[in-house]
């Protein structure tokens, strides 16, 4: 599953969620796209520290539905959130060479994975949510 095909695919039947998981997976085309055409490999941290903001802040509001709903799966679901942040902070650190730190894999492959996974995984479950 590749991130256009998530962006409209994924619907947890809350609009504003819906609405950041396509901005979100919409930064992270961008990057990616940015990231594989560009020359100059220092004006990659920008990006990264742009996806980083958007990422975090989408997380929060999930995080915040989730508190207020009392959500069984929390713990696990902000935990996951946690492993993407610190994911994207090693890209950070090791973006000249164009593959992420501890998995070997190319960025855009990289955040593919990542994403279908939680989104397989976890965020199917915010539909309970959905008043």
């Amino acid at each position: 599953m590749s991130l256009t095909s998530l962006k409209d695919g994924l619907e947890t039947g809350i609009k504003g969620l819906d609405y950041e998981h396509r901005r979100l997976v919409g930064a992270m085309e961008e990057i990616c796209d940015n990231f594989e055409q560009v020359e100059s490999r220092r004006t990659v941290s920008g990006w990264f520290g742009e996806l980083y903001a958007e990422t975090s802040a989408h997380f929060a509001l999930e995080e915040t539905l989730m508190r207020n709903s009392r959500y069984a799966a929390y713990e696990t679901h902000k935990a996951d959130h946690e492993r993407l942040l610190e994911r994207i902070r090693s890209m950070m650190e090791s973006y000249e060479d164009g593959k992420c730190l501890g998995c070997n894999l190319s960025l855009r492959a990289c955040l593919e994975s990542w994403f279908a996974a939680h989104a397989r995984d976890m965020d199917a479950g915010l539909c309970n949510l959905a008043g």
